[in-house]
């Protein structure tokens, strides 16, 4: 991907952060995120980008942590920071890096002694629900 060189444009770093994107959830995703920005909305387009730009293609492109570490550190803030719905987008991404349906379950059990029973309750049910809308076991 890249050595996250400060020269970079934004116009590498978003084709880094598509690419990213796409193996984790999916180009249909990709397009359905990019078509807001063709609607015209700039807020929407600035998000986006930021996202793209920043967060894929500069921190999730960086050496040092495989993707699939990576998605298990992103779902762990996630599940104690009680955002179930950014968490359930997250637990689509964590398929395409190569995490299970066994290892997820087991990170929102991990994290009952650190953020309780509620969140990480929470946490459980956005993962199997998030995980059964792909329709495996």
């Amino acid at each position: 991907m890249t050595d996250n060189d400060p020269s970079r444009t934004d116009a590498a770093r978003r084709a880094d952060g598509e690419e990213v994107v796409r193996r984790m959830f999916g180009q249909d995703f990709l397009d359905r995120t990019m078509g807001g920005i063709s609607q015209g909305d700039d807020a929407l387009a600035a998000m986006v980008g930021f996202a793209l730009e920043q967060c894929y293609g500069d921190i999730w492109t960086r050496p040092g942590l495989s993707p699939r570490e990576r998605s298990l550190i992103t779902l762990g803030i996630l599940i104690a920071a009680g955002h179930p719905d950014e968490l359930a987008n997250h637990v689509r991404g964590a398929r395409g890096n190569g995490l299970t349906r066994e290892e997820l379950a087991e990170l929102a059990l991990h994290s009952v002694p650190y953020v309780g029973f509620p969140a990480a309750g929470q946490a459980m049910s956005a993962i199997l629900d998030a995980w059964a809308e792909t329709g495996e076991a």
